[in-house]
């Protein structure tokens, strides 16, 4: 009979990737762990993993136990964080852009006073999948304004927001109402370290009019992006509320074509998540002071 310890063993070992330090994370001897895993093979009659591969690789078999670990143990953890707690629970978000923290630090500090006994964390979503992320229970919520088409996710929409790009005073572009895809063909795009399928100004404005800039420019400081924008070295997408008042005086925004790109801001958990009172609680404190502190959003329109 498959065991918790077993989950967790085969958890440990794709995690760390060697018996020596998977032994370590779990507070065992080698040998120890050795013993447990001939143990295991034994009851499954077939290996858990590959014998001196280089990188480390789970047969087969392994993947199984894996993918039932990844599924088990996360709510297993949550479930004794909550009875042990009462009300508590745990909230680690993972966050897709740099300008959402204008409006989720003053969330979180709403949050923090209603729901006491939930422990939080922050995760940039720049280095992962946030949602792959979010079906393992690395994470329990992502904040992201692409929703995927799958039915173990609900989405809470927070509000409709306006990509802009801004620009130097001193750039060609400035003089224009809106931007048309072609004027970015000569221009250097300034964009946050991800991939170009995940970035809304080529996937909403660029893509369908099959241009792109000149040259791109990844750039992981929200503050030197905009150096880099002053000093007419780029241009950069965000929206309005991302910049303050002094940055928005010395640049300017330009709509993404004569009407806009428009896009949706969610807040995506676990369907089974969906109903907890401080995921709830989360998303409402999150809409009010969305409005009470942002400029150009409005409510999302239903689709």
């Amino acid at each position: 009979m498959i065991e918790i310890s077993h989950l967790k063993l085969v958890r440990s070992l794709y995690k760390q990737g060697n018996v020596s330090d998977a032994a370590d994370s779990l507070f065992v001897t080698q040998s120890a762990l050795s013993h447990q895993i001939k143990k295991l093979e034994s009851l499954l009659d077939g290996s858990i993993f590959v014998r001196h591969s280089d990188p480390f690789k789970l047969t087969p078999q392994g993947k199984k136990l894996l993918e039932l670990a990844n599924d088990v143990l996360p709510r297993i953890e949550i479930t004794e964080k909550q009875l042990v707690h009462s009300e508590g629970g745990r909230l680690n978000i993972a966050i897709e852009c740099h300008s959402c923290f204008d409006w989720l630090i003053p969330t979180l500090d709403v949050f923090r006073e209603k729901q006491p006994k939930v422990d939080f964390d922050l995760s940039l979503a720049f280095s992962f999948e946030p949602m792959e992320a979010l079906k393992n229970y690395d994470v329990d919520m992502v904040v992201t304004s692409d929703p995927l088409d799958d039915k173990q996710f609900e989405y809470l929409p927070l509000f409709d927001y306006q990509m802009l790009m801004v620009m130097s005073h001193d750039n060609a572009l400035s003089n224009k109402s809106y931007l048309q895809p072609k004027d970015v063909k000569d221009q250097t795009l300034l964009t946050y370290p991800v991939s170009h399928d995940r970035l809304d100004v080529f996937n909403y404005f660029l893509k369908p009019a099959k241009v792109n800039p000149k040259t791109t420019r990844k750039v992981e400081l929200p503050l030197m992006m905009m150096q880099l924008v002053l000093n007419n070295q780029g241009i950069a997408t965000m929206p309005q509320w991302a910049l303050t008042d002094e940055q928005q005086f010395k640049v300017s925004l330009k709509p993404l074509g004569k009407n806009g790109v428009w896009r949706t801001l969610y807040l995506a958990v676990r369907r089974a998540d969906f109903t907890l009172d401080y995921v709830q609680d989360f998303s409402h404190i999150a809409h009010r002071v969305s409005f009470e502190n942002l400029t150009n959003i409005k409510p999302t329109q239903v689709k």
